[in-house]
C-alpha cells in the first residue's frame, strides 16, 4: 500500500494526495523506519479528525477555569505580589499542562472534557514527556508575557492620570499579542496548529461525532 512521504498516513490506491497533509503522492512506498513502542503508538483511525477550533476553545477555557479556582482565586485572596503570583501561575500551568499530556494520553482535563487529544503531528503517536514539555513551555513563556506586567489603577482619576492608565493598557495589550496569536493561529492554519503544537512537532484530533 503507498504511504505519504511527508507524514506517513496510508492512502488509498489511485489518491493524488494525502489527505492529512495535502503532500502530493507519487505512489511510492514509504521507507522503512524504526517501530516505535507499541505503548506509545496510537494512529488516526477512519473516524478521527483534526479538533475544530471551537472545541479547543472550550477545553482551553475549562482548563482556564480550573487554574483559576485552583491557583489564581487563592493567590488574590491571600493577596499575594501580583508578580509572583503571575510567576506561581505560570509553574503551575508548566506542571499541569506537561504531566497530563505526558501521563494521560495527551490530554487535559479540559480536552478529556471535549474529547480532544494532542498526538505527534508526524507519526499520530501519544505524545512524549519532552513534546508535552516543549508545548506547554512555549505557551507558559507567552503567558509570562502577557500577565507579568501590572499597574494599579486610580480610584478618582484625573485627566493626566486617565492618559497614564491609557498607556499602561495599551502597553499590557501588545505584551498579550503573542498569547492571542497563538490561540487564533489554528483559524487560518492548514493543520490548526496553534504556534505551541508547531514548535512542539504537535496536532489536536477529535473523534469523529
Amino acid at each position: 500500500m503507498p504511504y505519504c512521504n511527508r507524514c506517513g498516513n496510508l492512502l488509498e490506491t489511485g489518491q493524488q494526495s494525502c489527505p492529512e497533509c495535502g503532500q502530493a503522492s507519487d505512489g511510492a512506498l514509504a521507507g522503512l523506519g524504526p517501530m516505535p513502542r507499541s505503548s506509545d503508538v496510537t494512529t488516526l483511525g477512519a473516524g478521527t479528525d483534526l479538533a475544530s477550533y471551537w472545541w479547543r476553545v472550550l477545553g482551553y477555557l475549562v482548563d482556564a477555569i480550573i487554574l483559576g479556582v485552583v491557583v489564581s482565586y487563592p493567590l488574590r485572596s491571600l493577596h499575594v505580589n501580583a508578580y509572583a503570583a503571575a510567576i506561581v501561575v505560570v509553574v503551575v500551568t508548566f506542571f499541569y499542562g506537561t504531566l497530563l499530556l505526558t501521563y494521560t494520553s495527551g490530554q487535559t482535563l479540559g480536552m478529556r472534557l471535549v474529547r480532544v487529544r494532542v498526538v505527534n503531528a508526524t507519526t499520530n503517536a501519544t505524545v512524549s514527556r519532552f513534546e508535552a514539555g516543549k508545548r506547554t513551555a512555549l505557551y507558559c513563556v507567552f503567558s509570562l508575557i502577557s500577565n507579568i506586567y501590572h499597574y494599579d489603577k486610580y480610584r478618582h482619576p484625573n485627566a493626566h492620570e486617565r492618559m497614564v492608565e491609557s498607556h499602561h493598557a495599551a502597553l499590557g495589550l501588545v505584551l498579550g499579542i503573542p498569547i492571542f496569536l497563538d490561540l487564533l493561529w489554528p483559524l487560518w492554519d492548514k493543520r490548526k496548529q496553534t504556534l505551541t503544537d508547531k514548535f512542539a512537532g504537535t496536532v489536536v484530533v477529535r473523534p469523529r461525532s
